[in-house]
């Protein structure tokens, strides 16, 4: 039987002892809440508040916040396990798991020759950049403008979007933030990829090169890897829809991208943390978008476990297999593949499966797209939304006919000075007064991303209050 907490004491013991990833000390008790509890679409905080959560944890609980399957689980394995090293042992979930995701899931594409698990999204970016440079023997890596890829050295110098990357702010003083990835050498910048709004000043589809169609971002990204020396190139990171950016790629962004960088030998590191495991409305992002082209890396997690507990992990093409399989490959994670969490993964696999949850996915992505519609017909304040599946940006225009944005700064913005006053943030606490949660990483783009599993009746209920929060921003439109 659970001890009763008192709610007061831990927030205050928390203010006091705990060093929060996002917030001041002074701002916790306002902007922090306690959960007592969840299930799988709804929060339940201290104070007796139920909300109906549409940013799935980090846009991570693709079978909900938490599925009693996994639960049953992690409780079974607990029955035989805490822990064991995975060296010199192996543990009986491992091999289930890699069978499911290398053969029943990715199988069909037939490129996958291998997975190795670790413990976060960040820690498989780290590691799929190691392995990028062994198999190649080049030391440099290319990431986009705009890109988030984790918080640890290496992911975190592939990381280019101000508000997430490492940097310290208040909410009285300018930020502190060293330009992301200056600590780390051998990390380049090419331009993203916003058809809404093209760092390049171009508009789609009419910036497509008149003789082969190539897109400007995509020729300028292989002038600049020419420059840096295409030769010592290792990868390409990216994300196939950005997450915390919240931007869709064009059709013909990867299949011309993905060419071009097989021509010089350079591998595509596909970062699926976000996309995978049904979010866009396909078991992976790049069954959705890529057009074809396969990755020769992919990282996976959030989706991979629905973030019932740490997992990530990291795929590999079977050439780069057939490398690491004859040679010593020296990287021992302590919690890699920890028995606990491996069953949880294969607990996740099969509710993915069994109750069909990319197809649910993909046939409610339609559903809150025509709801978005029908916003976007009655709001002055939406300009934009895309997306697939459980994946959607909405973009806050000040002014629709000019795309002006509310911040000037947008994707370049940090979490500065009052970030309250964010359109995001104006929208997403009206729509809390209506028990929805809905969050957004950039000042004028609105995050929507609802567990996998969610019902059109529930998305009716948000997308109401969305409309309330949508109509308080109009107010501020021109």
């Amino acid at each position: 039987m659970k001890k009763p907490f008192n709610w007061e004491q831990l927030m205050e013991w928390e203010k006091k002892y705990f060093l929060n990833p996002l917030l001041t000390a002074e701002e916790v008790p306002i902007a922090r809440k306690i959960a007592e509890k969840v299930d799988q679409h709804f929060i339940y905080l201290s104070d007796g508040t139920k909300l109906l959560d549409m940013v799935s944890g980090y846009y991570s609980c693709n079978v909900g916040l938490k599925h009693p399957k996994i639960s049953q689980a992690i409780r079974e394995a607990t029955e035989d396990f805490g822990f064991v090293g995975e060296v010199c042992f192996a543990n009986p979930y491992t091999p289930i798991a890699a069978k499911i995701l290398v053969e029943d899931i990715l199988g069909p594409d037939k490129w996958c020759g291998g997975v190795r698990f670790v413990s976060t999204g960040s820690e498989a970016v780290e590691m799929a950049l190691q392995v990028a440079k062994l198999y190649t023997n080049r030391p440099n890596i290319i990431t986009r403008q705009w890109a988030y890829h984790g918080w640890t050295l290496g992911s975190g110098a592939c990381s280019r979007l101000r508000s997430v990357a490492r940097y310290l702010s208040s909410a009285t003083e300018p930020g502190y933030q060293p330009l992301p990835g200056a600590d780390v050498p051998g990390v380049f910048v090419v331009p993203g990829h916003n058809c809404y709004r093209c760092s390049l000043g171009h508009k789609y589809p009419d910036c497509k090169n008149k003789g082969d169609g190539t897109l400007p971002c995509v020729s300028l990204t292989e002038s600049m890897i020419l420059s840096i020396g295409a030769e010592t190139v290792a990868a390409m990171i990216t994300e196939i829809a950005y997450g915390a950016s919240n931007i869709a790629p064009a059709p013909e962004y990867y299949p011309q991208l993905v060419k071009m960088l097989k021509k010089y030998g350079i591998l595509w590191i596909d970062d699926e943390v976000i996309c995978g495991f049904g979010r866009l409305g396909a078991w992976f992002g790049y069954q959705k978008y890529g057009g074809g082209a396969k990755p020769d890396i992919m990282t996976m997690a959030k989706g991979l476990i629905s973030s019932q507990l740490p997992a990530g992990g990291v795929a590999v093409s079977k050439e780069i297999a057939q490398l690491l399989n004859t040679h010593r490959w020296t990287s021992v994670p302590t919690f890699s593949e920890h028995p606990v969490v491996m069953a949880a993964v294969i607990a996740n696999l099969e509710v993915l499966i069994e109750e069909k949850v990319i197809e649910n996915s993909a046939k409610i992505g339609e559903y809150i797209g025509k709801k978005l519609a029908e916003l976007q017909e009655k709001h002055k304040c939406i300009g934009y939304f895309s997306g697939s599946g459980c994946l959607w940006n909405v973009e806050l225009v000040k002014n629709k006919a000019k795309q002006e944005p509310f911040v000037a700064e947008d994707r370049g913005a940090i979490l500065g000075h009052n970030i309250a006053n964010w359109p995001v943030n104006i929208v997403g606490a009206k729509a809390l007064e209506k028990g929805v949660l809905f969050e957004g990483f950039q000042p004028n783009c609105m995050n929507i991303s609802p567990n996998c599993t969610i019902t059109p009746e529930l998305v009716d209920i948000a997308m109401d209050a969305l409309d309330y929060g949508l109509t308080e921003l109009d107010k501020m439109c021109d």
